[in-house]
């Protein structure tokens, strides 16, 4: 999955500055500064700047690279550089580098996103010793943002339902399965009892969890499930969000999630197409 990287992710937080072999990022939108080699991302160093941002924030290290943000607006494009489609890397091949330019993104978008105190309007600053955001005025305290979902599997037998997603001018995406974002007051079970019940209208049972993952494309913890369908097998699609709902048999499943070493809906979804109902574990 996105985080199955070769070196160790450390994200505890320290004041530090920039040094010249230190990746730094910058986001335009949607995308980050980088270039493909071979289908794998390349991302900026310090020293390949020929003007060193003014503002930076430290965001984690991976392995012994520390990996800060620039906060610019705008900065000077380092030669041979340019801006990759963060979308673009979903089926590129599974790389560090991928990893760092996708978790910095979620942190690029907090730090422009929240700018201004909730509680009384007053600029924020960033925190000297942590990652927080602070108001100086009041001293309101503002954490990255990060939404827990479930990803969940509904089983009966050797069948497993299936969904696409509806997109924009209802054109359907890849299959995947039943999803959603916990709300406020429920645990990961309810969760996925509330969501299969209001996008495909089925009962569950047996809810069994598989394995969590950080998605920064939504900001979200997901949690996977397998369940077992609990009652009618009629379902009712709820068409404001999907496209399409149906049972697949395992031998139905087809290969389009091969390339998928992203998501835990895609593992999920190759994991029942070569074992069924084994998911299952005792």
């Amino acid at each position: 999955m996105i985080q199955d990287i070769e070196k160790p992710f450390d994200n505890h937080f320290e004041p530090l500055a920039p040094q010249p072999e230190d990746v730094v990022l910058h986001y335009q939108g949607r995308a980050v500064l980088g270039r493909l080699e071979d289908a794998c991302l390349v991302l900026p160093r310090l020293a390949d700047y020929s003007k060193a941002p003014e503002r930076t924030v430290f965001l984690f290290h991976i392995g012994d690279t520390a990996v800060h943000l620039a906060l610019d607006e705008e900065i000077a494009i380092p030669q041979g550089f340019g801006y990759v489609n963060l979308g673009d890397l979903r089926l590129s091949p599974a790389h560090t580098s991928r990893f760092c330019a996708v978790a910095g993104s979620q942190l690029s978008r907090w730090y422009h996103e929240v700018r201004f105190c909730p509680r009384c309007g007053h600029p924020l600053e960033l925190a000297p010793r942590s990652r927080e955001l602070v108001c100086p005025e009041c001293a309101y305290i503002i954490y990255p943002k990060i939404a827990p979902g479930i990803i969940a599997g509904v089983v009966d037998g050797d069948r497993i339902v299936m969904t696409r997603y509806a997109r924009s001018g209802n054109i359907p995406w890849r299959w995947a399965l039943v999803s959603g974002f916990t709300e406020i007051g429920e645990s990961l079970e309810e969760t996925v009892r509330r969501e299969v019940m209001e996008e495909v209208g089925l009962q569950v049972k047996g809810l069994q969890f598989y394995k969590s993952q950080p998605w920064p494309y939504s900001d979200t913890l997901l949690a996977g499930f397998f369940c077992h369908l609990d009652g009618s097998d009629e379902i009712r699609t709820q068409r404001s969000e999907l496209a399409e709902a149906r049972w697949f048999h395992a031998d139905e499943i087809g290969d389009e999630r091969v390339d998928d070493t992203l998501s835990v809906t895609g593992e999920m979804i190759e994991l029942f197409k070569h074992q069924g109902a084994g998911v299952f574990h005792s």
